[in-house]
């Protein structure tokens, strides 16, 4: 893929998700002494509703921590750690893959020391753009190759649809995994642009890995596949935008 100088990416995300465990909440308190360089510190929690059944039926509803969220100073990269798993988060200005995967390696590092050795259920890499096209009003195929299509025949007046959102799952035989796009219209924030938002979502549930480098080349791989759908969404007017 090429390397574009003005990429629309505004956040890129890879994501590992594992089988719950006897991990605790206050197991990962002990992260925070890897992570002077992620100051930010947030606590997620989970809401859970039980319901009981007798003469009377009663319903409870409990708050319970669940991750810990840290970001860096300058509030662009984000890390979540959770009960079930490990996110990593850079959001624009996007750097590169290997820097984005570096990073998410070595923080996954920083996970595996305390929660140790678990199953992984689901690794997931998501890309989502933000393209700024020039107009006030533009017709999707001149910039997209994938758009919610209105027929031709209409009257120009009738063919302006207004906020939409599209999502597409797309089976991925070869990785035994799913990419979802989804494609929506983000809100109008500057004059003479349309914004759409393109969102690459792609997931493997159970994925076979043995070991940390067979799953980071699987990332690659993800990754790859990734980029392929994306020279395959955009015209070449879209690569002028973004060269």
């Amino acid at each position: 893929m090429p390397h574009y100088k003005r990429a629309p990416i505004t956040e890129a995300l890879i994501d590992i998700r594992t089988e719950v465990s006897e991990l605790r909440f206050e197991d990962l308190q002990a992260i925070r002494k890897s992570l002077s360089d992620y100051p930010k510190e947030e606590t997620r929690t989970l809401d859970e509703f039980k319901f009981q059944l007798g003469t009377e039926v009663q319903a409870a509803s409990q708050r319970r921590p669940w991750a810990l969220l840290f970001r860096n100073q300058e509030n662009n990269q984000v890390v979540q750690f959770r009960l079930d798993g490990f996110t990593f988060s850079r959001l624009e200005p996007y750097e590169t893959w290997e820097r984005l995967s570096s990073e998410a390696r070595r923080l996954w590092g920083v996970y595996r020391q305390v929660a140790g050795k678990q199953k992984i259920a689901r690794i997931a890499v998501r890309y989502i753009n933000l393209f700024k096209l020039p107009g006030d009003k533009v017709e999707p195929e001149e910039y997209l190759n994938i758009f919610p299509q209105v027929p031709q025949t209409l009257p120009d007046e009738l063919r302006n649809f207004g906020p939409f959102a599209m999502s597409l799952p797309m089976g991925q035989p070869d990785l035994k995994g799913v990419l979802v796009i989804n494609e929506r219209n983000a809100l109008m924030a500057e004059p003479g642009i349309v914004p759409i938002v393109v969102d690459f979502d792609l997931y493997v549930d159970d994925p076979v890995v043995s070991g940390e480098d067979e799953l980071w080349a699987f990332f690659q791989r993800l990754r790859e596949r990734k980029n392929l759908y994306f020279e395959a969404c955009i015209t070449d007017k879209t690569r002028e935008l973004i060269s």
